[in-house]
């Protein structure tokens, strides 16, 4: 039961995050911005949060005697701004790593650290931690603590299956674009190579072999986006922006890493452009 209990409240902190992440770049933004990692409407840092505060304050020693109401605020908020920091620079760095991806950056924000964590966002989560011990969770230990043990455990049985087809699609779909993406980069080198070898060859095709470059990685970037599915174009939209911290190899020959950033750059712009025409056709 107690697992159970604790696998629920982080699926609905999850969802309960997810609509104030898409409510707050929404309103930020002027138009309607889905965020997530996630296909599903989840955002799993918010329910890792939560369910990290419960566990500090209503089962570690020094806290499981003390009434949530009871704990002194500034410690409160100390641990939860440091929690936060340690959880969201870890959960970027990982990502970023394994998906050269980043969903999120503070580089506009003032007193960040790389871009991953900025103090405005980690006194935010403090006070959010704050609200969180307070209120939210007296409330769920009372609704958790009505709810029948095997309907507990059936909930999060169900629960725990979405989660995991949702991971696997995800985690499948972004391991194909960054394979079709590499694909797509390395067979362009090894045309521009070929090209650079005929030019030098023959200096008369130089002039020509150099005009023709712009265009030949349009044409790439427009067979890429034909192949790119729907769960695709929606991580596209939703991913901020491309980072790559090592080399990345591909048919024996080291990829330019900055002209992958904007080659997946250009997918996104072409990918929004289209939507804003469709959107524009539809009205």
């Amino acid at each position: 039961m107690f697992v159970s209990k604790l696998f629920i409240e982080f699926m609905l902190y999850s969802f309960l995050g997810w609509i104030y992440e898409c409510t707050y770049c929404t309103v930020k933004e002027g138009h309607w911005r889905n965020r997530g990692f996630l296909f599903g409407p989840l955002c799993p840092i918010y329910g890792t949060g939560t369910v990290a505060c419960e566990l500090i304050f209503g089962y570690l020693p020094m806290f499981r005697s003390i009434p949530y109401s009871q704990i002194p605020i500034w410690k409160i908020f100390a641990i939860c701004a440091l929690g936060s920091i340690v959880l969201e620079y870890g959960t970027s760095y990982f990502l970023e790593k394994r998906f050269h991806a980043v969903w999120w950056e503070y580089y506009d924000m003032p007193l960040n650290i790389n871009g991953r964590v900025c103090v405005p966002a980690t006194m935010g989560f403090g006070i959010a931690g704050i609200l969180v011990t307070r209120f939210a969770l007296p409330f769920m230990e009372k609704v958790m603590g009505g709810l029948n043990p095997i309907a507990a455990e059936i909930i999060a049985l169900l629960l725990m299956g979405y989660l995991a087809a949702d991971l696997v699609l995800t985690v499948s779909s972004l391991i194909h674009l960054l394979d079709m993406v590499e694909g797509a980069m390395a067979e362009f080198d090894g045309r521009m190579e070929d090209m650079y070898k005929n030019a030098v060859a023959t200096p008369g095709k130089a002039k020509e072999a150099l005009t023709s470059v712009p265009v030949r990685a349009k044409e790439a970037m427009a067979v890429a986006a034909e192949k790119l599915d729907f769960r695709q174009r929606y991580q596209l939209k939703n991913i901020k922006n491309f980072r790559f911290k090592r080399p990345v190899f591909r048919g024996g020959r080291t990829l330019n890493t900055e002209r992958m950033s904007e080659f997946y750059k250009g997918l996104q712009d072409k990918i929004r452009t289209g939507d804003e025409k469709q959107w524009k056709v539809k009205k």
